[in-house]
């Protein structure tokens, strides 16, 4: 695929714990900013085939799982029904769980999608940033959740990005 965007998060609960909320399909809206209604559209709950709808005030798709590794995480493509989800060709992301000790995990957020004509330009000129820092929101979100239970507000949100920013380590 053309373009990747990808984003860890520390969750300060055991790698175990955080693949129970991760694995049930119907709890994304809990973490994904601008998303309000989840529902599994499957009788599949979980595993590859599995299906959910997800929807907010701008948009709807689908999600249906391709891979699944179970305790580590899972891939999911993104579409509506048939088509690609606009304004991608072709688009999947990637969720996962790696322990770092008995008290936490890294939690990382992966989306490979490609665009065609003028979007690719679009991406160069600002789309692209957007992506990322929407899967930056994910990733940081999910910790959130997972830690708290609580579905982050805009204003918590936006604390997390401040926090994250704060904390982060210059590449050597």
């Amino acid at each position: 695929m053309g373009h990747i965007a990808v984003y860890n998060a520390t969750a300060k609960i055991p790698a175990e714990q955080a693949w129970e909320k991760l694995k049930d399909l119907s709890l994304a809206h809990n973490y994904v900013p601008g998303i309000t209604k989840c529902q599994v559209t499957t009788a599949k709950k979980e595993g590859v085939g599995a299906s959910r709808r997800v929807s907010g005030p701008q948009q709807a798709l689908d999600e249906t799982v391709t891979e699944w590794n179970e305790g580590r995480g899972f891939t999911i493509r993104l579409h509506n029904g048939d088509k690609p989800a606009k304004p991608f060709r072709e688009a999947q992301f990637v969720y996962r769980i790696d322990k770092i000790d008995n008290k936490s995990c890294k939690l990382t957020c992966t989306m490979t999608y490609e665009l065609g004509g003028l979007m690719n330009l679009l991406h160069g000129l600002f789309l692209g940033n957007l992506i990322r820092g929407n899967i930056r929101d994910v990733a940081l979100s999910m910790a959130y959740f997972y830690e708290t239970g609580k579905k982050p507000s805009k204003d918590d949100v936006k604390r997390l990005r401040e926090e994250d920013k704060k904390n982060a380590k210059p590449f050597p």
